[in-house]
């Protein structure tokens, strides 16, 4: 198996090589982005049931899917008609159809997702990771920390190559459990959310990865000065979620979309000039097929030329999950803000605020939480606040608390977030 496996992988890593090196400008990128596209709609994408009689019609005319229609009706969107009870059954079990991998979400974000690739699918993600990520793994053996708060079949592809030596750590088990067996593997390359990274750089851990990798969360300014500051290295990002592989930052930090796999479509978010959610159509997946499927995700794109060279569109910065939109009451209309417009206005009330949240808790109440050792910035935050809520036309109520800001380990860090009945 572990023969098979670095052979796939190799292939994999050269696949993706090959694609990167071929898309030297963006006109090659896309024009070969189209190609795939079309030959995958026409192809395997219309061989599932759900999209069956779209072939030969452009993107455009897809139907719009998304988590709920997924779940509702999984096997017509599948190539193995294999329904959501019969995945779930397998994934308690420990199973899965011969050949295929199965994993679900962790659930922290709304309802549990699940996903189903093929054993070349798991090669094909692994190959393009590590082209993007580690394009020297064939000169050096890294020993990659994987922290996250739920492992997954997809992790195993690097062991199983032979050339990583890949450790799982369970953010389940709690941040501060990991610390001890992390400095005893002394990972070269950690992969994890910005909430544990943070966490980490703010011990004595005997830690000194050369490269680090953020996601599962949104990274704010403010954690990754802190991180860069105690390892001397730029945090880069990994944009994936249950859906798939969207963008991996590049050494000088820009996050890469992946266009030469995925095909982007951005609808704009009502209330921002700038900010977007995208519809991705994956045409490196043929097992569970996702057309034009709608992410929850708040996305500020940038037309900036990155030093690399990559033509491919970057991502100023995620910026958190539509669902936390604030929507709040105002005279004769609804006021919608931004997760990224509310946390600014936190952070620059006082140079002196490192971590905060603030809730929605009702149609027109908002909580704001600061440290308890910050709980003389709160005055400020709070007159922040009401200054960015009354210039929107809104002035719900505000509670302020100071209290123990302690980064959950058993869900997603949302600093801004809706918890409304």
């Amino acid at each position: 198996m572990k023969l098979n496996a670095a052979f796939f992988t190799l292939a994999a890593y050269a696949q993706a090589l090959r694609r990167e090196q071929a898309s030297r400008t963006r006109h090659h990128l896309l024009a070969a982005q189209q190609r795939r596209l079309k030959r995958f709609l026409d192809g395997k994408a219309a061989r599932v049931p759900a999209f069956a009689g779209y072939s030969g019609l452009a993107l455009s005319d897809w139907p719009v899917m998304n988590k709920a229609a997924l779940m509702a009706d999984f096997a017509r969107y599948n190539r193995l008609d294999l329904t959501a009870a019969q995945g779930w059954a397998h994934l308690e079990a420990g199973t899965a159809p011969e050949g295929y991998a199965i994993g679900a979400s962790t659930g922290t974000s709304g309802n549990q997702g699940l996903y189903i690739v093929s054993e070349r699918e798991r090669y094909r993600w692994l190959g393009t990771i590590l082209a993007r990520a580690l394009p020297d793994f064939l000169l050096r053996r890294h020993r990659v920390a994987i922290v996250l708060p739920a492992n997954s079949r997809l992790y195993d592809a690097a062991n199983e190559s032979g050339r990583l030596q890949l450790r799982f750590f369970d953010l389940g088990q709690g941040i501060e459990a990991q610390f001890a067996p992390l400095g005893e593997f002394k990972p070269t390359v950690i992969v994890a959310p910005p909430k544990f990274l943070r966490a980490l750089s703010e011990t004595n851990t005997a830690a000194a990865p050369q490269r680090i990798f953020s996601g599962a969360e949104v990274l704010d300014g403010e954690d990754r000065r802190i991180i860069e500051a105690r390892f001397g290295n730029k945090v880069r990002e990994i944009y994936m979620a249950t859906e798939g592989l969207f963008a991996i930052a590049c050494p000088h930090g820009t996050l890469h979309l992946l266009e030469d796999q995925l095909a982007f479509e951005f609808l704009p978010i009502e209330g921002s000039p700038t900010l977007v959610t995208p519809l991705i159509t994956d045409f490196s997946r043929e097992t569970q097929v996702m057309v034009r499927y709608r992410m929850n995700d708040v996305l500020e794109l940038s037309d900036a030329t990155c030093p690399c060279g990559r033509p491919h569109r970057s991502v100023k910065q995620v910026h958190g999950r539509c669902d936390d939109i604030f929507t709040l009451s105002s005279p004769g209309q609804r006021v919608r803000i931004t997760p990224d417009v509310i946390r600014n206005a936190v952070l620059r009330a006082d140079k002196g605020i490192t971590d905060f949240r603030v809730i929605q808790t009702g149609r027109n109440a908002v909580r704001l939480e600061l440290r308890s050792e910050e709980a003389g910035c709160l005055p400020a935050a709070a007159a922040s606040l009401a200054a960015l809520f009354k210039t929107c036309g809104a002035s719900p109520e505000i509670t302020a608390l100071a209290v123990p800001l302690a980064p959950p380990s058993e869900r997603k860090l949302r600093r801004v977030r809706v918890e409304m009945p």
